[in-house]
Formats: structure tokens, C-alpha cells, sequence
């Protein structure tokens, strides 16, 4: 008589979905190590006279899964500058520096390569635009026209749009939309300010 067939092995669920998730993106970041990171630190600005800080709330930890010239995404000539952190969904977004929203998504649900986002655009005196995105559904906690100081509350984080786990896709555009090299005063100076895929830091960021 033949052996009964061992029980299907459980569902992952929701949180073991994005486990697995970030499990497979932290794999392939390191199988092509050395392939990803700025390409050029003296394009970037100096980390003691940046006006950015962490978009998020201050004294918290994150890691940034996904730097500038990534290796999944962040590519020359797209949004080179732009990084990723991991972000529990639901997790306060700040404002990285003072300015006047200018956009706000936050109606999509659902994520994957084609699937719509949300999130929110805040444009600075200089009339660059900072791109906080991947925002949670109703997530929203600003409207366009608002002015916003360093440090308010945005948005939700979420999971939302071309993601493949919960987190925070930031970068800065110029007018033209092109994505622009910045650096983070509250970034270790080690790192000259720009953070760096797999790395942990600590926010300064504080209302």
C-alpha cells in the first residue's frame, strides 16, 4: 500500500508573501554586489549644507532595500537618484523638506509591473519636486495647494503600484522631470550623506 502523501505546505499569507518577497530582492542585490550605487559622489551635494532629512519620523530605523543605480530599478537616464526603503504598511511618511503639495494619489489599490500608484509630489522654493510614492490607498493625510514644513505628515506608506513589498520609493525631480542627486544631513558622513542599498539608518526627521 502506498505511503500517504505528506500535506500541502501552508500559506505564506500576506506577511510571508512580502518576507518572501523582500527575501528574493535582497538575493539578487547580493549576487550583482558591486554593480549598484552612485556612480558619481561629486555630482552629489554636501551632506552638512543639504536641506533633505529622512522621510520619516525621527529616532526610527529603516533600511534602504535599494539605492541610486539600482539593481532591480533606479537606472541611468530614469530615476537614477531615486532609493527604496522598507516600510511597514501604514508607517508615517514626513516630509523630507518644507514646500507646497502638488499632487496627490492615493485612490489605486493592488500592486504589480503594470499596476497604477499613489503617492505625493511636494515642490520646494526651488522649484525642484520631491516624489514621495507607493502610498497606501486613502493614505493621503495633505491636499494639493498645502503648504507642508519639514517634517509634516504626508501620507500612509504602503504597498501599492510596480512594489514588491511595503515600502517608500523617494527621490527629487527638476522641472523637466528629471531625477536630480540629493544627500540626507541626518545620513552618517561616512556615506557623505547618500544612503545605501541594504544599509540601516536613522532618521532625523522630526515635526
Amino acid at each position: 500500500m502506498p505511503e500517504p502523501l505528506p500535506p500541502p505546505p501552508p500559506a505564506l499569507g500576506r506577511r510571508g508573501c512580502a518576507f518572501a518577497a523582500f527575501a528574493a530582492l535582497a538575493l539578487v542585490a547580493l549576487l550583482l554586489a558591486g554593480r549598484g550605487g552612485p556612480r558619481d559622489l561629486e555630482v552629489y551635494p554636501p551632506r552638512e549644507a543639504s536641506p533633505y532629512l529622512l522621510p520619516w519620523p525621527g529616532g526610527v530605523e529603516r533600511l534602504c532595500i535599494q539605492g541610486n543605480n539600482g539593481v532591480v530599478s533606479h537606472y541611468p537616464d530614469e530615476d537614477e537618484f531615486a532609493w527604496d526603503f522598507e516600510m511597514p504598511e501604514g508607517s508615517p511618511v514626513r516630509a523630507a523638506r518644507a514646500g507646497v503639495v502638488r499632487r496627490v494619489v492615493d485612490v489605486h489599490d493592488g500592486n504589480g509591473p503594470s499596476a497604477p500608484g499613489n503617492g505625493v509630489h511636494v515642490e520646494h522654493e526651488d522649484g525642484t519636486v520631491a516624489v514621495y510614492w507607493h502610498v497606501r490607498r486613502g493614505g493621503a493625510r495633505v491636499t494639493p495647494g498645502q503648504r507642508v514644513t519639514q517634517g509634516a505628515l504626508l501620507a500612509e506608506s504602503g504597498n501599492v503600484g510596480r512594489s514588491m513589498l511595503p515600502h517608500l520609493h523617494f527621490e527629487v525631480r527638476d522641472a523637466r522631470g528629471r531625477s536630480l542627486p540629493v544627500s540626507f544631513r541626518d545620513v552618517p558622513a561616512d556615506d557623505r550623506g547618500i544612503p545605501r542599498m541594504l544599509r540601516w539608518y536613522r532618521s532625523g526627521n522630526a515635526p
